[in-house]
């Protein structure tokens, strides 16, 4: 049997080839992104995500914040543990919070019947439960945004996970974000350091305290602020109110979850000697859809509120425009006169 003799591939083929080749190549090494968590790990992200877990309450508003919220399937969100408990601006933002909504410890199973492409968590909250997932070929990256920067850079790294679009979008935050921050930082540099204003931030008790650590506390250094509590570490801490009388605090912030009220401190009889309540300059900060007094993008806001409360005349914030145009661009939402004269006046 004679055999038929092989024809020299053409140079016009060759290219085909290679060009081709190029392509697949090309498309593969697209098919998954590397980012760096918060806790200095390297996670490989399949991509497309579509399907978010959000274990973690703080990282769940990045993603919407980015406009990805309709890739979460299920979410844990900041003080919320039933739907009772969800403001209406939540409910705005997230017209099937009913649907998503988890509350309690994170369970492995469940969030593996979920079939999520990615899984947002925090190593002090939830332990190994990122490793179990990663054991189980589900990427999963973890959050450690204890101060403002470190909130802009857990944007930065959700943006960059899911994609180039939420990339810009996190990009695009992190430049405002800058501008604000500058802004804050020369206005404050215009007072005297002997007028800097000393702050006493507590949480749902008056002598419940703020330590020094918490995001609180870093606050109200990021608006020019000195915080009375800096030396204290760990989370809440009990003072007493001999302690708070030698702090003397020029302001007291009340966080924005909680009963706790400032008409209350200023109407208590052990409250009296304390400059914050001989001037009427007690406080509380403002919340919408999550705690502004939290790592969430809305902190931003929190920070602006601050500054505004303690410099006015210095920093020359139009809080009210700021805070529709924040929420408009990051959030999709379209805040009501009532709502912008709550965040802004009360």
């Amino acid at each position: 049997m004679k055999h038929r003799s092989c024809r020299p591939i053409s140079l016009a083929v060759i290219v085909v080839l290679l060009i081709v080749g190029a392509a697949v190549t090309c498309l593969a090494s697209n098919t998954s992104i590397r980012v760096i968590d918060q806790t200095g790990r390297t996670v490989n992200i399949p991509q497309p995500v579509t399907r978010i877990v959000s274990a973690y309450g703080i990282s769940t508003y990045y993603v919407y914040a980015l406009g990805a919220g309709d890739r979460i399937v299920n979410a844990w969100y900041v003080q919320i543990k039933g739907l009772a408990k969800a403001p209406d601006a939540l409910w705005k933002i997230e017209p099937n919070l009913d649907k998503k909504l988890s509350a309690g410890k994170p369970n492995l199973e469940d969030i593996v019947a979920r079939h999520p492409d990615l899984v947002l968590t925090n190593p002090t909250k939830h332990g190994d439960l990122a490793d179990r997932l990663i054991s189980l070929g589900i990427p999963a990256i973890q959050y450690v945004a204890e101060n403002p920067e470190a909130m802009k850079e857990a944007m930065l790294l959700t943006g960059e996970a899911l994609g180039q679009k939420t990339a810009d979008r996190a990009q695009e935050f992190a430049t405002y974000y800058d501008q604000v921050m500058a802004k804050i930082r020369d206005a404050v540099e215009k007072v005297p350091p002997e007028k800097r204003l000393r702050v006493y931030f507590c949480g749902s008790s008056p002598l419940r305290a703020a330590s020094g650590d918490m995001y609180q506390s870093l606050m109200v250094d990021a608006a020019g602020g000195l915080s009375v509590t800096a030396g204290l570490h760990g989370y809440w801490n009990d003072v007493n109110i001999e302690q708070t009388l030698v702090w003397n605090p020029d302001v007291i912030i009340i966080t924005s979850y909680g009963g706790l009220t400032p008409q209350q401190i200023l109407n208590d009889p052990d409250w009296q000697a304390i400059s914050a309540v001989k001037n009427s300059r007690v406080y509380k900060m403002p919340a919408l859809a999550a705690a502004w007094d939290t790592p969430v993008p809305d902190s931003l806001l929190g920070i602006m509120w601050l500054a505004d409360r303690l410099y006015p005349d210095e920093i020359g914030i139009d809080l009210a425009a700021e805070c529709r145009a924040f929420y408009s661009k990051f959030y999709g939402y379209t805040l009501t006169d009532e709502e912008v004269r709550r965040l802004t006046t009360e």
